[in-house]
């Protein structure tokens, strides 16, 4: 269960960087994926931008390291949705909006590397958040 809401805080990263790559061109894609990397970017300084990355570190309890591999992740997804829209924002859209109404159905039709690089991120944030027992 966990897994899914870190997919649905990851997704909600992704969304707010959504109209950077709305263009169906490699140096679009490319631009987005740095943005999301690197926070570098207009969107990013957006009210939407400024909120995903604070949905992020709180997911990750503030861990910067965790909430960055959240951005990397989602960086990774855009060149699938991308591929699964055909470049028609219009679709990438409703792929999103699905997403945001059955995440771990969507979760599941992600490539087996990216679907693993949320299992790694969430069980290390699940295990920095399970109190430890002293012996």
């Amino acid at each position: 269960m966990f897994k899914v809401k870190l997919w649905a805080t990851l997704f909600l990263v992704g969304i707010s960087f959504q109209q950077a790559s709305a263009e169906d061109d490699m140096a679009a894609l490319l631009k987005t994926q740095e943005c999301l990397r690197n926070q570098n970017c207009d969107s990013a300084n957006t009210n939407e931008g400024k909120s995903a990355e604070q949905q992020a570190l709180d997911a990750t309890a503030g861990n910067t390291n965790q909430s960055q591999e959240l951005n990397n992740i989602s960086a990774d997804i855009m060149p699938f949705l991308l591929q699964q829209s055909a470049g028609d924002p219009a679709k990438m859209q409703a792929l999103m909006l699905k997403a945001q109404t059955d995440p771990e159905s969507f979760l599941n039709s992600l490539p087996p590397e990216i679907q693993a690089k949320i299992q790694k991120v969430a069980s290390d944030i699940e295990k920095n958040r399970t109190p430890r027992k002293n012996p």
